[in-house]
């Protein structure tokens, strides 16, 4: 059993799992035992090298931006909608406090 790094400096880790038929997996464990790796660095290498490929790609590269600034966009539209709701709401605060109603507004 192995022991997962808890912190102490060594940033947290996620898992992720992939399903591949026995075949391959019996492939995996052949070549892996070959080398000084473990199954999980070699499965990180080769991810970081797919993702490294993918985004080698320049039509990838300029979806990502696209999205990174439509995300900019959708974020920028929230702060603006909740910069409004507690400008509306300090307003509606100050102008309660000098109101002439008689009863309490309800909340």
């Amino acid at each position: 059993m192995s022991e997962q790094p808890t912190g102490s400096g060594e940033e947290k880790k996620s898992t992720v799992a992939i399903r591949v038929s026995p075949a391959f997996k019996q492939q995996l464990d052949s070549v892996v035992s070959l080398t000084k790796m473990t199954l999980n660095n070699a499965g990180v290498e080769a991810l970081e090298d797919w993702v490294a490929k993918i985004l080698s790609d320049p039509k990838v590269r300029e979806k990502a931006m696209e999205n990174l600034q439509a995300e900019e966009q959708a974020l920028n539209e929230r702060r603006q909608a909740l910069q409004n709701m507690l400008r509306s709401d300090t307003a509606a605060s100050s102008t309660e406090g000098t109101s002439s109603r008689s009863t309490p507004r309800k909340k």
